[in-house]
């Protein structure tokens, strides 16, 4: 009887090969697909004509804030957006707040401000009307009130441009922090 020697022509040794590359090619789809959809950036949108804080950025650290309030005592020092203010507000009933908040006469243009309780400027307790250069507040209400406590607020300061025709437009912004203490 003859005896029979099995063998297989590179069958072992190719289907090795295949699987490997195959693996490789599911790991770069995936790596694309990663990449696509969560590391990518996506292009920013140009801002549709002049807005409310068009310009306003979201601080996420403590670096951030210090480098904005260092932008804005810049701002300030080039007499661009002075704001003269004492830091502490204060009220017997969270929503009456003697103070002391004034657009610097060394400012050339007219400016609002508008005060939130939050860092991410969402909840709004005071708006003023246009302040003239050299004009300001002893005393503001808020739109609702404070609770019993030390409270501080966002002070958003708009300076406002007036065309020779009348249109007004948001020229710069910058935010400050203020005390508000409830008795």
């Amino acid at each position: 009887m003859e005896e029979y020697e099995e063998y297989e022509e590179g069958g072992g040794s190719v289907n090795k090969i295949l699987i490997v590359v195959i693996v490789l090619l599911l790991l770069a789809i995936t790596a694309g697909c990663v990449y696509f959809f969560f590391i990518r950036k996506q292009p920013e949108e140009e801002p549709k004509g002049i807005g409310y804080a068009m310009d306003a950025g979201v601080v996420l650290s403590q670096e951030e804030l210090d480098a904005a309030m260092a932008a804005a005592a810049e701002n300030a020092a080039a007499g661009r957006v002075a704001l003269l203010y004492k830091n502490g507000a204060y009220s017997d009933d969270g929503e009456n707040f003697k103070c002391y908040i004034v657009n610097s006469a060394r400012n050339q243009y007219d400016m609002f401000l508008t005060m939130f309780t939050d860092a991410e400027l969402t909840d709004q307790v005071f708006l003023s009307g246009l302040i003239p250069p050299g004009s300001g507040f002893d005393e503001v209400t808020l739109s609702h009130k404070l609770e019993k406590g030390e409270h501080t607020i966002y002070v958003v300061v708009t300076q406002v441009h007036t065309d020779e025709n009348g249109e007004e437009s948001i020229l710069r912004q910058v935010t400050h922090t203020m005390d508000f203490h409830v008795s």
